[in-house]
């Protein structure tokens, strides 16, 4: 393989893999690969100059370790903007972010994402955006940020909608899920039990030449990876999707959050007794405007950019919630996972939002009156 220095960036890897293959690999394994915002801004202009390099046919997007492919943004790092009063230096975070992610998601040459490990919050905005999304056996995806009192962000406005009343859930939640689940969900797109350098090595060896239109690059990569794909039953989802129906049904908030967290004392089923204590112990402004968000994607097919423009602003609102810091301290820097929420028990849509999130989003605003929040 032959190094790349399109950008000067020490935890952002490129290279020539051969036959058109340009490998990009994030390499912040302390953070268990975190995004911040220059290595964001690294992806996305990387992203800028191989979508017109010649050389360049396909993407393979990986990480340095097995342990995770990309745990989230670096939400420390993000805080502690907040409490050193800068957070327009978070708001740049979450615009490099966006960027990155919908630069991926209209990228004209095949993207494989190898989703190892942890695929968590800003690791799922990047799988999401990719068209091939490979797991493995040890892969655990999830979008936690009810735990920190962020939202869902990175274009989870939309892949959680799609998914229904189970994405819903998810949202709210934060389960986790392994490989059979987030296949089933369409999550990944495909599983792999060969080790990346093996996949690597077979998808190298197209022949570019036998399909040579970029439709015909796409079909090529497909065809490959469906002769590797092996797939594997899910450990939680096939066995919770009836209760999951029943306590989760999109039409009032309320209803919803109280089925849901019931569940902590009531349910047999250890994944979804988890999954309800992360709600139940979870900020209640975060359950609120995932909740709220759902709605509003769920209701006609919102572009990429619309969602990005809407959640960016929302990221900026969400940041300087009081919600962000104590979640963030609770779960990652004291680590009690004792969080103080701003509210401390739920009664009602607005009430649980605690403040008002506003966007220049005119249907964003429908929803927020149709729900009464303003």
């Amino acid at each position: 393989m032959t190094s790349l220095n399109l950008v000067d960036h020490p935890e952002l890897i490129t290279e020539r893999a051969g036959n058109g293959w340009t490998i990009l690999r994030l390499n912040r394994p302390k953070s268990l690969h975190a995004l911040d915002e220059s290595l964001s801004r690294a992806i996305f202009e990387v992203l800028i100059q191989l979508a017109v390099d010649d050389e360049t046919q396909a993407i393979w997007f990986d990480s340095s370790t097995q342990k995770s492919f990309c745990a989230g943004g670096d939400v420390r790092q993000l805080r502690q903007m907040s409490l050193d009063g800068n957070p327009a230096g978070a708001d740049m975070f979450f615009k490099e972010e966006y960027a990155a992610d919908l630069m991926l998601h209209q990228f004209s040459k095949p993207i494989v994402v190898w989703g190892e490990g942890y695929v968590m919050g800003g690791g799922m905005g990047l799988l999401m955006s990719a068209p091939f999304r490979l797991v493995t056996p040890n892969s655990k995806l999830a979008m936690p940020e009810i735990n920190i009192g962020l939202f869902p962000d990175v274009g989870g406005s939309r892949f959680l909608a799609e998914r229904g009343l189970v994405g819903l859930f998810l949202g709210l939640t934060g389960a986790m899920l392994d490989a059979g689940d987030a296949h089933a969900l369409n999550w990944a797109t495909h599983i792999s039990h060969l080790s990346k350098e093996d996949v690597l090595a077979k998808l190298i060896q197209l022949d570019w030449s036998v399909q040579e239109s970029a439709t015909g690059h796409y079909h090529l990569v497909a065809d490959a990876l469906a002769n590797i794909h092996r797939p594997v039953i899910g450990e939680a989802l096939s066995h919770s999707l009836d209760q999951i129906l029943q306590v989760c049904r999109g039409v009032n908030f309320l209803e919803d959050y109280q089925a849901i967290t019931v569940l902590s004392e009531l349910s047999s089923n250890h994944w979804l007794k988890q999954a309800a204590d992360n709600l139940k112990n979870g900020s209640p402004s975060t359950a609120a405007l995932t909740w709220l968000l759902w709605q509003w994607a769920s209701r006609v097919d919102r572009p990429w950019p619309q969602v990005f423009n809407l959640e960016r602003q929302l990221a900026e609102w969400k940041i300087r919630h009081p919600d962000f810091n104590e979640g963030v301290r609770a779960r990652l820097v004291d680590k009690d996972n004792a969080p103080v929420w701003q509210v401390q028990h739920v009664e009602s849509l607005a009430q649980a939002l605690g403040a008002m999130p506003e966007a220049d989003d005119e249907s964003w605003r429908e929803v927020l009156k149709q729900f009464g929040v303003v």
